[in-house]
């Protein structure tokens, strides 16, 4: 029984035993995971943040390079591009997570940093003032670099604790699983089922466990290989530094060196590595002791001389390390220092005491000082050349003797490059121009021997400052000597001004009184200097509007007649007010002076009262002469057009203002007849619209005081003298055409008469042709005469009666038809109608128009001469051909005297005949009218105004051939 009650009581203890057990061993597993999985999640945190310092190495370099850039004097346009990659770079180094495990004094300090390179521009890194900021910003980009390679090594360290913590509780976790699961083994063999089940439930657990083991290995070799490639980057950054940068391990031994360094002292770096500082780089010697000794940042400057025998001055900034020994920046400040020195130089010239010394004999001394400074800088030779036409010389030389073909290759590299400058000669001579105003006033030159280094870069640009400061001084002279001048002219303009100029204070003191003044107010300047303007010039009337402005500028108030041209009345001595032209300026001076100009324009105003009265009499003469006028401004263009112009052409003023002369020209051609104007010169045209009339144009330059101030153009209308003009030369070419043939044949008749013995039968043939030339002189003759006489006389010898038409118009059939042309003419003519006519110039008339209507139709046709109206009334004598016909021009001007629609010299006549018709019914108070076709005739109507009858009713008859 003992058995079975020990293994009863053991399986009853062996249980909660069990269950204890494993329920510390679900305890401690859940204690030891969250343990390791919180030093992961730290690993996995740090290894997340930038540990590199990458950051903060580049923000350094870059601060480096600007501080160098600025050192060098470079210009705010050379600045703008590295500042730019500062204030990119700073800005990153301030997102940077590592910021914030710095110390809390390096994190101030470097956000002050970054917030001051973002807030600089270019220009405020110009001189001493910026080199000292860049030089502050510099010592911080440092300090936080060292506090981030401290935090950078303080986060490797976290790394590889929280390492070994995870591993020493992995470790545990898996003895303490072993134990327990050996003890779990053999309490549970007894009881199988539950063992079994208890095992395989440990059995799983420590899969999973070995699982998370796994995947923290995992996640600690992806840590390593990440911090390996960190480490790389950072050996890269390092080797592309263009500072020299150094590691040394606590005995002062050399543990790294980048290439900079390497060149920097002019060994291999292989050699340097393991070597102690002081003994490879003796100039070193100083520093290291010091800078490991502290434990914060150590600055100092040391002067390094390499194994060529240079000597290069060096800013040395370094940094403890953690396990001892320093990290050390080497900046190479040689250039920056010899860049120092000669802007210093530069400087004292500047700023020597004689700056204030405008003249030549101070530019002289200048030049020649600039060129000293040039060539303490350069060495070699120095000049300053000057242009002389086509050649240049050497005005200042330094040395001031060197050999001629020194000599010829300065003033060769002068000529060559003078307006731009540049290095010349493989670099052994280089120019730069002395501009003002954009003009080469000069060239200074310098040269070095072939021997000596070429001009780099950096003495050009140092050569470029020397050159400014030598236009400016040569400026400063120029503007001296113009201020000078401008000055003597200004006094000079005051003492010869034709007006009065007079200056005042903000109390209306005179200041400044010009002979002029003397001369109108008939002051002399002693008086008026000191004295109120408003007592000594203003009138009693204007003084209070005068007061009262010059208070309201004293009060700071607007003055109205500030700028403005006035015309007032002012005072003389004499107490005579008189006009005057005023304008008041504010001269640019503290305190504030007025300048008032003023001219008495007295003998103005007579003038423009004079020509305001000349100006309306011939605006006058302007708009009511029957001429036309058309007057031209100096552009060419028509200003005003007067009424008789426009009365003459129809043309209205709205659409000539405006035009040039050619298109006037062109308007005027568009209304005008191209028309043969003989005798009337070239200048004449012919209108037809609104009424037909010649114009005679004339132009005239109306001439200024200046110049010219335009042209008139004068139309004047002659068409009565174009009528009387066209008329004489058609009667002269007519008459003479018309007296010629028969004058010729009478004359030649004659003479063959009077030398020749004929027969009795050509003699009486000769005298016959002599006999109809003379007729027909004279009915030519006659016609003149008779249309003279009319026009003459004015009806005076017309003898009116009242008579019967019909007889009248029979005796012209019988005395004008032509011999054998009977046949064709037809009659129409009523009975017991009468006119008051004179019956010979009615005949006359009537004959004219009969005739005229046998000798058109050269081919034949009938006439027909018909009379119509009725007793008491208007009569109308009719004469219709089937001749040749006319044009409408024709027509319009067949009345016109001497004028003939055939010009063809076939059909004899003089062209009076219709003339002659029109003025016999003009004088019986009727009127000749036309109508005509060409090809189909012509019929010429006699209109007399009514008459009372003398017969009975009228008939009609018809006949053919003579009643």
């Amino acid at each position: 029984m003992p058995g079975p009650l020990n293994r009863s009581a053991g399986r009853h203890w062996a249980t909660p035993l069990s269950l204890l057990m494993l329920g510390a061993v679900v305890v401690l597993t859940g204690l030891s995971f969250t343990f390791t999985f919180v030093r992961l999640n730290r690993v996995a945190d740090l290894s997340g943040a930038s540990i590199t310092g990458w950051s903060f190495s580049e923000f350094v370099r870059q601060a480096a390079e600007v501080q160098v850039l600025v050192g060098r004097g470079a210009t705010p346009g050379q600045l703008e591009v590295p500042l730019a990659i500062l204030q990119s770079k700073g800005q990153v180094v301030a997102d940077e997570h590592l910021v914030d495990q710095l110390p809390a004094e390096s994190r101030a300090a470097l956000l002050r940093a970054v917030q001051e390179v973002q807030a600089v521009t270019p220009s405020q890194l110009a001189g001493p003032a910026g080199l000292a900021r860049m030089e502050t910003v510099m010592d911080v980009a440092l300090r936080t670099y060292t506090a981030a390679l401290q935090a950078l090594d303080r986060q490797r360290s976290g790394i590889a604790t929280n390492l070994r913590s995870a591993e020493r509780a992995l470790a545990g976790l898996g003895l303490l699983l072993a134990g327990v699961s050996a003890t779990t083994v053999w309490l549970l063999l007894r009881n199988a089922a539950r063992a079994l089940a208890a095992e395989m439930e440990r059995t799983r657990e420590a899969e999973a466990a070995r699982g998370e083991l796994e995947r923290g290995a995992s996640a600690l070799r992806a840590a390593q290989a990440a911090a390996q490639r960190d480490r790389d980057f950072a050996l890269q950054l390092t080797e592309t530094m263009g500072e020299g940068l150094i590691m040394t391990d606590a005995a002062g031994a050399f543990t790294y060196v980048n290439p900079a360094f390497a060149a920097l002292v002019d060994r291999p770096a292989a050699d340097l590595l393991g070597e102690a500082v002081g003994e490879a780089v003796p100039d070193l010697r100083p520093w290291p002791a010091g800078a490991a000794s502290g434990t914060g940042r150590f600055t100092a400057e040391v002067s390094l001389r390499r194994a060529d025998g240079q000597d290069r001055q060096v800013l040395v900034t370094a940094v403890p390390r953690a396990p001892g020994g320093v990290i050390a920046v080497l900046t190479d400040l040689t250039d920056l220092k010899r860049t120092q020195a000669r802007l210093r130089a530069l400087y004292d010239v500047a700023a020597s005491p004689d700056t204030g010394e405008l003249n030549a004999a101070h530019l002289e001394r200048t030049l020649a000082r600039l060129l000293q400074v040039g060539r303490d800088a350069f060495g070699g030779v120095g000049a300053y050349a000057v242009s002389e036409g086509t050649a240049w010389r050497l005005s200042h030389l330094t040395p001031p003797s060197v050999p001629d073909a020194v000599l010829s290759d300065l003033r060769r590299g002068a000529a060559q490059d003078a307006p731009h400058g540049g290095r010349l000669l493989e670099g052994r001579l280089i120019t730069v121009p002395v501009t003002v105003g954009g003009a080469t006033r000069g060239v200074l030159v310098f040269r070095r021997d072939p021997t000596e280094p070429a001009f780099t870069p950096a003495d050009e640009d140092y050569l470029k400052l020397i050159g400014q400061w030598a236009g400016t001084q040569v400026e400063r002279q120029q503007a001296d000597a113009l201020l000078r001048g401008s000055e003597a002219r200004l006094k000079a303009i005051i003492a010869s001004s034709l007006d009065a100029i007079i200056t005042s204070d903000e109390q209306g003191v005179i200041t400044e009184f010009n002979p002029a003044a003397e001369q109108i107010f008939a002051v002399t300047r002693a008086g008026a200097l000191g004295q109120r303007m408003g007592e000594l010039i203003v009138p009693p009337t204007l003084r209070d509007a005068h007061e009262r402005g010059m208070a309201r500028v004293q009060r700071g108030g607007p003055d109205r007649i500030l700028g403005q041209r006035l015309e007032l009345l002012a005072r003389r001595s004499d107490g005579q007010d008189f006009p005057v032209e005023l304008s008041v300026v504010r001269l640019p001076t503290d305190p504030p002076v007025f300048a008032g100009f003023l001219r008495d324009i007295t003998e103005r105003r007579a003038a423009e009262a004079q020509l305001r009265e000349r100006t309306v009499q011939l605006d006058s003469v302007f708009k009511v002469s029957p001429d036309g006028f058309v007057t031209f401004g100096p552009d060419g263009r028509i200003t005003e057009v007067n009424p008789a112009f426009q009365t003459l052409t129809g043309l209205d003023s709205a659409e000539l203002t405006g035009l040039d002369e050619a298109e006037l020209e062109a308007l005027l051609l568009t209304r005008s007849e191209a028309v043969p104007l003989t005798g009337l010169g070239g200048d004449a045209l012919q209108v037809a619209w609104p009424a037909r009339r010649v114009l005679k144009r004339t132009t005239r330059v109306m001439e200024g005081g200046t110049g010219p101030l335009g042209r008139v153009m004068y139309f004047r209308d002659i068409t009565p003298e174009a009528e009387v003009s066209l008329m004489k030369s058609e009667f002269l070419s007519t008459a003479a055409h018309e007296l010629r043939t028969p004058m010729t044949s009478i004359y030649g008749f004659t003479e063959l008469l009077l030398t020749r013995p004929l027969d009795e039968e050509t003699t009486r043939d000769l005298l016959d042709t002599i006999y109809r030339q003379a007729g027909r002189l004279i009915v030519l003759l006659g016609e003149l005469l008779d249309l003279a006489r009319i026009e003459a006389r004015d009806r005076q010898d017309f003898e009116f009666r009242e008579q019967p038409l019909t007889p009248l118009v029979l005796g012209v059939v019988r005395a004008f038809t032509p011999p054998g042309e009977t046949p064709r003419l037809h009659l129409n003519v009523p009975d017991g109608l009468s006119v008051r006519v004179d019956a010979a110039k009615f005949q006359q008339a009537l004959g004219n128009v009969l005739s005229n209507a046998f000798k058109y139709s050269p081919q034949g046709g009938d006439v027909q001469l018909s009379v119509t109206g009725v007793p008491g009334g208007a009569v109308h004598v009719c004469v219709t051909d089937q001749g040749i016909g006319m044009t409408e021009d024709q027509r319009r001007r067949a009345f016109e005297r001497f004028y003939r629609a055939d010009t063809s010299g076939r059909i004899p006549g003089t062209g009076l005949g219709l003339s002659l018709v029109q003025e016999i019914m003009r004088c019986h108070g009727g009127e000749a009218t036309l109508r005509s076709v060409p090809g189909q005739g012509t019929s010429i109507t006699l209109s007399f105004p009514p008459a009372a009858p003398v017969g009975g009713a009228p008939t009609s008859t018809a006949q053919a051939g003579l009643p």
